[in-house]
């Protein structure tokens, strides 16, 4: 951004110039994202690839294809993505396996026992996994995981299971969702981790965000869960009243605060201070009767962050780097969005 004075008759004006470098190309869509140590921005796209985009908006390819090492089945896939402060990244399979990715390339299997998609606490080698959702890793280096069992065994519908990789290599179960009367539900959409350990959870289902403190105390951060199974609204300000419509992806910032994306309001949203406020998008939300699962208009623009469009009922994914950019994959324009830590969106890539 930067500002230039100019004059027109008696009067001098200040024009506010919004500038940005050129979106980077993407070889094709992007699906998972984090941000390295060295803000080194880490991009898995459709088939295979993981990009990096250096701060000053170098391309490169920590490789081409994840699974060009593995000799035999079962080949690596990456549904979920995490990062740990060594740069090690860790991808969950379509199923039952974790791979893990070093920083100059090589692929191994990480955790799981493949083609047995279970659920089983251990160590590394004998522990088992089923349907990976989503991956969060601490400061610490350890893994928290979301896994959806959809098996419906008991006519009653899928449930999470919230687990926990230690950095010793054991693998435990946190909590169920089915037997955890507080964290009932049968739709997590999103997930994050704070610097000491609490658990954040997006409950699609109930629309509302709700946490999990290290000694198992769940509470609702804010949304009325389950108040409306449909025709939701959205409503700022205290959380004690604030209701929300489709919270998604979650990322926690320096401050603790907590942000989300809401995937059918197609906006971003912090939760801080006892507040619930909009940080970016302003889409046109649609009277509460017209769409029952709740809705805005999508749509895409740059500018100031209270301006700017996205589209992402059909994926976000956020990541967020050292000095509080927000990295946002905006899955119905097929980019990746920059908000800055001082208020601007930008297209940081695309694959169009």
């Amino acid at each position: 951004m930067k500002q230039t004075l100019f004059t027109f008759g008696c009067c001098i004006f200040m024009l506010t110039v919004f500038s940005q470098s050129p979106a980077v190309k993407l070889p094709s869509t992007p699906k998972q994202i984090v941000v390295d140590s060295k803000d080194n921005v880490i991009i898995h796209v459709y088939g295979g690839k993981i990009m990096k985009i250096t701060p000053d908006g170098k391309t490169s390819f920590i490789t081409e294809d994840i699974r060009k090492d593995i000799k035999r089945s079962p080949y690596p896939t990456c549904v979920a993505m995490t990062i740990d402060g060594k740069d090690n990244i860790y991808m969950a399979d379509q199923d039952e396996v974790i791979w893990k990715l070093t920083p100059d390339g090589k692929v191994s299997l990480f955790a799981g026992v493949p083609f047995m998609s279970t659920v089983k606490d251990g160590d590394l080698k004998t522990a088992q996994f089923r349907d990976i959702e989503f991956m969060e890793t601490d400061p610490y280096g350890n893994i928290y995981i979301a896994e959806r069992d959809n098996t419906n065994k008991d006519n009653l519908g899928d449930f999470y299971l919230i687990r926990k990789i230690s950095t010793n290599g054991k693998v435990t179960t946190l909590a169920n969702t089915r037997e955890h009367a507080e964290l009932k539900t049968k739709w997590i959409a999103g997930m994050g981790i704070d610097s000491v350990g609490n658990i954040y959870l997006s409950d699609g289902n109930g629309r509302c965000i709700k946490k999990i403190a290290p000694d198992g105390e769940v509470t609702t951060l804010a949304g009325l869960c389950n108040k409306r199974e449909f025709h939701p609204v959205y409503v700022q300000g205290d959380i004690a009243k604030a209701e929300l419509m489709s919270p998604d992806d979650i990322l926690i910032n320096k401050k603790g605060e907590i942000i989300f994306c809401d995937s059918r309001l197609n906006r971003i949203i912090k939760i801080a201070n006892k507040k619930v406020s909009t940080i970016a998008g302003n889409s046109v939300i649609q009277p509460n009767s017209v769409n029952m699962g709740g809705r805005s208009k999508e749509g895409y623009k740059d500018g100031k962050a209270l301006t700017a469009l996205f589209n992402f009922p059909l994926h976000c994914d956020m990541a967020i780097d050292s000095k509080q950019n927000i990295y946002i994959i905006d899955g119905g324009n097929d980019c990746i969005r920059k908000l800055s830590f001082d208020g601007i969106v930008t297209t940081f890539a695309t694959a169009k």
